[in-house]
């Protein structure tokens, strides 16, 4: 019984990741009529950079605060993206808006291993 119940957590837990993944492009390709697939990266550039401000800061503020910060920074960074990467692609057809943001992808990875490193901490 125990087995078929860590079954179904683990089931639970792929499903909730694969919806998150499913309404993120959903709700990105309804808004800006753009197929993006970094928005994965930018979840990922967000817990890097929340779990290096949670290092610095001191005490509770370093929770508050680095959550704070985090979607600050990453909502800049994203912002960023938007205007050099895909305003010149808003009226490009889809396999270049996919070519971007794939492109993205891999530049926001590379820069997340040449700051953070491939070790575990």
């Amino acid at each position: 019984m125990a087995f078929l119940f860590a079954q179904f957590l683990t089931g639970l837990a792929n499903a909730s990741s694969l919806f998150l993944v499913a309404s993120g492009l959903s709700l990105i390709f309804g808004v800006t009529r753009i197929v993006n697939f970094a928005h994965g990266s930018f979840y990922m550039l967000g817990a890097f950079i929340g779990v290096t401000l949670m290092q610095i800061l001191p005490g509770h503020v370093g929770f508050w605060g680095s959550i704070l910060l985090t979607g600050l920074a990453v909502g800049l960074i994203g912002a960023l993206v938007e205007i050099v990467v895909l305003r010149p692609i808003y009226r490009a057809p889809e396999l270049f808006q996919l070519v971007a943001t794939f492109g993205v992808i891999l530049v926001i990875q590379d820069l997340a291993l040449m700051i953070w490193g491939a070790e575990d901490r």
